[in-house]
């Protein structure tokens, strides 16, 4: 039983940095859409245009920078619909139901899940999915829906992220 008293539910400087990072390193797969592909993602013309230039260019260092400002764009977006989006475009349905289905084993008490979990996905940081289960548990103990609904959201996106991002290693 969590120690409700005892937690520090404040997220850490260290965790937001890494939430941006991941948003970053997820422009590298949206560039390798088609100009197809990208124009369905559910974002704005501003957000596609930066995307589709960054797929014209050939300067590493001017892409690098490119890549930064696409990620943190996504911050802009709607999140959850861009990584959901770009999931299915990587991920076949068969694939993307054993993905999804994570979301329902992963469960906080259980440490053998979590370590089958890190161990098929390269990319995951224990300490942030930790974090992301911390936060629908509370909300399940404070009884909030919102929360509740808020917290799996993530916790989804999250696990779609880490997916698409082992991918490419």
């Amino acid at each position: 039983m969590i120690k409700w008293s005892d937690q520090d539910m404040r997220v850490s400087r260290t965790e937001l940095k890494k939430a941006r990072e991941r948003l970053q390193r997820l422009a590298v797969p949206l560039s390798q859409l088609s100009k197809k592909q990208m124009k369905k993602l559910p974002a704005s013309e501003y957000f596609l245009d930066e995307l589709m230039a960054l797929t014209d260019l050939s300067s590493a260092s001017a892409r690098n920078r490119l890549i930064k400002r696409v990620g943190k764009l996504i911050s802009e977006e709607d999140r959850h619909a861009l990584v959901d989006a770009l999931f299915h475009c990587r991920f076949s349905p068969e694939q993307a139901v054993k993905i999804d289905g994570w979301s329902t084993r992963l469960n906080i008490h259980d440490e053998g899940t979590l370590k089958q979990f890190m161990q098929q996905f390269k990319e995951t940081e224990h300490n942030s999915l930790y974090q992301l289960l911390l936060w629908v548990e509370y909300a399940k103990y404070k009884e909030d829906d919102e929360l509740l609904a808020e917290s799996e959201a993530d916790l989804m996106s999250y696990i779609k992220e880490v997916a698409l991002l082992s991918q490419l290693d």
